[in-house]
This record gives structure tokens, C-alpha cells and sequence, in this order.
């Protein structure tokens, strides 16, 4: 029924939960799950073109990313799981996931959204909708 299983991660802080279902899933539909954690591309201070400082802080912005996956990678090896990881910067995080499951053939994704604030909540009910609305597959979030 699953099996491919799309874990996105928006927030900096990801919560146990999130993963716990997801690998519960995949155990039980005998899934491959790949997480995915999407970091959007700051926008420019100077209508052009990013500063040094914009372009560090984002590359670190990635560099932290991608250790926050490596401890979910331990965790999957507790539960026998086989896992992907992936790191993406992005400019429109739902253009950029509508795309991704349609060319890998994602049949749940699965969107971890905790710890918003008031304005990021709003943010996010609209990217949710968008990629609801466009995207064949189930859609489960999560706070």
C-alpha cells in the first residue's frame, strides 16, 4: 500500500513522533522511507545578490540539517529500517515537493510542522493546501 514513504521536516527541531510513525508504517507496509529536510533559500538583503554573511549562514543552515538526519539514521538501524536522507535548499518548498513525489513515486508523505509560530502557521497552512492540492498521494502532518 505504501511503499514509498516521503518524511518532510520544515522546522529546524524535529520531534521523535514524527519518525516513530513513519518507521511504524514502513515496518508494517514493508516500506522504504527517505527524509527529507527542506531549507528554504533566504532571500537577499540587497535586491540582487546575497551578502558573505547570507551565504555562511545558509551553508550552515545545511551543514546542521544534515547532522539532525544522521541521528535519525541511527535511530532506523535500532528498528532494522532502511533509510534515506536527503538535504535540499530550496525557494518554494511546495513547488519543490509536488515535483519530488511525482518523479519518485511517493505513495504517503508524511509533513512534521511543530513548533510554529503564529506567522509560520499561517505560512503553513497555505504551503499544506497548495501541496494537497496538487499531489496524488496521502498526506499525513504532524505537529
Amino acid at each position: 500500500m505504501f511503499d514509498n514513504i516521503l518524511v518532510v521536516f520544515i522546522t529546524l527541531e524535529h520531534t521523535e513522533h514524527t519518525y516513530d510513525a513513519a518507521f511504524e508504517i514502513a515496518k508494517k507496509f514493508g516500506s522504504k522511507i527517505t527524509f527529507l529536510k527542506c531549507i528554504i533559500e533566504p532571500h537577499p538583503k540587497f535586491a540582487f545578490f546575497h551578502t558573505k554573511g547570507e551565504k555562511e549562514s545558509h551553508k550552515q543552515e545545511l551543514k546542521d540539517a544534515e547532522k539532525s538526519l544522521h541521528s535519525i539514521e541511527d535511530i532506523a538501524k535500532k528498528f532494522n529500517i532502511s533509510i534515506k536522507t536527503q538535504v535540499e535548499s530550496v525557494e518554494s518548498l511546495s513547488e519543490f515537493l509536488v515535483s519530488y513525489i511525482q518523479k519518485n513515486h511517493v505513495d504517503l508523505l508524511i509533513i512534521d510542522s511543530h513548533s510554529l509560530d503564529e506567522a509560520e502557521h499561517e505560512d503553513h497552512k497555505e504551503t499544506i493546501n497548495t501541496i494537497f492540492r496538487n499531489i496524488s498521494c496521502p498526506l499525513l502532518t504532524l505537529k
